[in-house]
């Protein structure tokens, strides 16, 4: 997976941003939401962040 790539466009935020958001505690999308802005403003990338917040969460959790 490419961490560099962008998942939400209006607020900048790429995969890694949200890898690093879920390995420092979000658990939640309103969690993932409050620390980095994805899916706040048009709505979007709502389904990509979930699934990539689902995912993220699954890979910590098998650590």
């Amino acid at each position: 997976m490419d961490l560099n790539k962008t998942v939400c466009f209006c607020m900048g935020v790429t995969n890694g941003m949200i890898k690093d958001a879920v390995y420092n505690g979000a658990n939640t999308l309103e969690e993932l939401q409050e620390i980095t802005g994805a899916g706040t403003v048009c709505g979007a990338c709502l389904e990509d962040v979930k699934h990539l917040l689902e995912c993220f969460i699954a890979e910590r959790d098998r650590k």
